[in-house]
């Protein structure tokens, strides 16, 4: 049975968090800043699992999401990239990256180390989750999630964390699928191999989680309106996937598989960002994401704001949720916007490049700076 909503329920607070393996070092450096401003605007240190009502990720943002949920400041989350990022991201032995290139071995070891044996309906998680995964053995999205009022949690909550977590990060070509053994219900098992959440319309899982807090089928039901609900969606960066004139007739069936995936997961989120413009209420000081990827001409077909206005017009004058996306679109021209001439915007987009940890964060402290303004958001905290 579905939930009642009730009316004079507090606003709610939803955090969504992007995949983009190493490159979550940038939406980790944007909560490191949310979190002070937050303590300095309210007065009083909390985690930010105290400060959301829902926190949702997928593959890089799932292990954010999750670690937030689990009390984890920020920093401590941001650190785990520095400390096992280049060891998470080595690569097999030749003969193996038939399969994948790296192992799982590291980054299930260190998920390990960071959930211990919290299941996912433990009471150490101290707010609501949504992991965002992909069950390769149905061939359907899964999203994992604590509400005990979703109809798939008694089938789920004893899972262990670490392995819902590693599911929704075992990107095809680069890490092996996790098998995890789901109780049916009737005293049984099944197993089924998942994969990277990425793998679906929901990389960017920002629409997810708004679904996932007001439809009351899903448990929650929690009410809309721009005053009642506020969604922060935080990206790993964005570019298009060009292909040099005369080189598209020279790609082969692997070059296609590669470039087919990546720049359909661009076309998601782009789409996802889209629509929560066109429902939401963006904060009057924050910067606007659209503007971001046209301007920085990381994207060339996203409407830009007057365009959306006028959808929303015909739509309708209400807005459903106070929206604000924080992310960047990492062209040269946008890194030397922010004073990164000696960084290469090729190198530092690929989810694997170790090497590039230390430039990945400065892009995401830089990114932080220019654009979380919690202050502009203080009517819900």
């Amino acid at each position: 049975m579905a939930p009642e909503t009730i009316q004079n329920d507090p606003p709610r607070r939803l955090l969504a968090i992007d995949g983009g393996g190493l490159l979550g070092l940038i939406p980790a450096e944007a909560l490191i800043l949310v979190e002070e401003q937050l303590n300095q605007i309210t007065g009083t240190n909390k985690p930010l699992c105290d400060r959301f009502d829902l926190i949702g990720g997928t593959s890089t943002g799932a292990i954010l999401a999750a670690g937030l949920a689990l009390g984890l400041s920020a920093k401590q989350l941001r650190d785990f990239y520095l400390q096992f990022g280049k060891e998470i991201f080595t690569k097999v032995w030749f003969g193996e990256r038939f399969w994948h290139s790296y192992s799982d071995a590291p980054l299930a070891k260190h998920l390990k180390e960071v959930f211990e044996d919290v299941t996912l309906g433990s009471d150490r998680l101290r707010t609501q989750i949504l992991i965002v995964t992909k069950n390769a053995t149905l061939g359907n999205d899964w999203f994992f999630t604590n509400n005990p009022q979703n109809k798939f949690f008694k089938n789920n909550a004893g899972l262990p964390l670490w392995q819902i977590v590693r599911a929704s990060s075992a990107a095809p070509t680069y890490f092996p699928p996790q098998t995890i053994a789901v109780p049916d219900g009737t005293g049984k098992t099944q197993s089924y191999e998942f994969v990277d959440g990425g793998v679906s319309s929901y990389n960017n899982p920002a629409l997810q989680v708004f679904l996932e807090a007001t439809i009351p089928e899903y448990g929650h039901g929690w009410p809309m309106g721009a005053d009642r609900l506020l969604l922060l969606s935080l990206g790993t960066g964005f570019n298009s996937l060009t292909i040099p004139s005369g080189k598209a007739a020279r790609y082969n069936l692997i070059d296609w598989g590669k470039y087919v995936v990546k720049e359909m997961m661009n076309e998601a989120n782009l789409q996802q960002n889209i629509l929560l413009h066109i429902i939401g209420q963006r904060p009057a000081s924050a910067a606007s994401a659209t503007r971001e990827l046209t301007s920085s001409g990381a994207s060339k077909g996203v409407p830009d704001e007057n365009a959306l206005s006028r959808v929303n017009i015909g739509m309708s004058a209400a807005k459903l949720v106070t929206y604000q996306r924080i992310t960047i679109g990492l062209t040269r021209k946008r890194l030397d916007d922010l004073g990164f001439q000696d960084i290469d915007p090729c190198k530092v987009r690929d989810m694997d490049a170790a090497d590039q940890v230390p430039n990945m964060q400065r892009i995401g402290a830089a990114v932080a700076r220019e654009q979380v303004r919690m202050e502009a958001l203080k009517a819900f905290f």
